[in-house]
């Protein structure tokens, strides 16, 4: 078991309609879209106090993250990216047991 909690998100349809309105689209779904989520490797937590406080110290840059994953121009990206938009935009799941079964030591693709 490591010391970190799992941040899941998930696109809401406010993501999705951002995403369509984009030049090329396609047809894609928000169950497409949520097939395979992105989770982020957050600081422990102890309480909903402490996750609330995780989420607003990060939203910018998960906010981001979701954005470039579907699009790099960042002109485009809206420019409203605070908590309350992010709360609209996605749905994000907690998870506090991760354990790391793989032996040998996490690399950093940066």
């Amino acid at each position: 078991m490591i010391n970190r909690c799992v941040l899941i998100v998930k696109a809401r349809k406010p993501f999705l309609q951002w995403v369509k309105s984009l030049p090329n689209p396609g047809n894609i779904t928000l169950e497409e879209m949520n097939r395979d989520s992105a989770a982020y490797l957050l600081p422990e937590y102890e309480n909903d106090h402490e996750r609330d406080d995780l989420i607003e110290r990060f939203v910018e840059v998960i906010f981001e993250e979701q954005l470039d994953g579907w699009w790099t121009n960042q002109p485009d990206w809206p420019s409203k990216r605070d908590l309350a938009t992010f709360k609209k935009w996605f749905d994000v799941e907690f998870h506090s047991a991760v354990f790391d079964l793989v032996d040998a030591p996490l690399e950093d693709e940066d």
